[in-house]
């Protein structure tokens, strides 16, 4: 076995060259113009949404959750040959549920997305490697999305009791309504 190359510590350069001849094609190929155009895309995207953050527009909890499922969506069109349908689906459900944290104050749900979405991600985690676009949404995941959501204030309820100018119905016990 000759001396490993820096950063090749324990492999043998015929099994290297098993490993890379097993991997499916295709996967070292780039379409320049496509990737740029992704990338000029996620650009646009992030500055319309600092833009709106300057504006006072932008919510923590969304701007984290909507960067998220953008980022992870630009990696699974980059690795076509693992499905990440679960893991997008599930992405689309934590954008709905910072919405809906971010009109309540209640983070609580998304902070269990956001767990979800961790172990999601182990699931279809690319492995070693410079995963940028993967490893950016595991940030959000783990880190930017919780700690967006352990600082949401709740809203005050107003009764409806209160706001109500009529007199209070009564409910019988048994009774289902609506």
């Amino acid at each position: 076995m000759t001396t490993p190359a820096f950063g090749h510590a324990g492999y043998d350069p015929e099994q290297l060259a098993a490993r890379q001849a097993a991997a499916p094609a295709g996967i070292t190929d780039v379409d320049a113009n496509k990737l740029l155009a992704a990338m000029q895309r996620m650009q646009a995207q992030i500055d319309q949404l600092q833009a709106e953050k300057a504006a006072g527009l932008g919510v923590p909890v969304i701007t984290n959750a909507e960067l998220m499922r953008a980022l992870l969506k630009t990696h699974a069109a980059h690795y076509l040959g693992t499905d990440h349908t679960d893991v997008l689906r599930l992405a689309d459900d934590t954008v709905d549920a910072a919405k809906n944290a971010a009109e309540s104050g209640d983070g609580s749900i998304l902070t269990q997305l956001a767990g979800k979405m961790e172990r999601a991600l182990k699931k279809v985690n690319p492995g070693p490697g410079d995963f940028t676009y993967f490893q950016q949404a595991r940030d959000f995941a783990t880190d930017h999305i919780p700690e967006a959501a352990a600082q949401l204030v709740p809203v005050p309820q107003t009764s409806a009791a209160l706001a109500s100018s009529g007199a209070a119905t009564p409910v019988i016990q048994g009774s289902v309504t609506g």
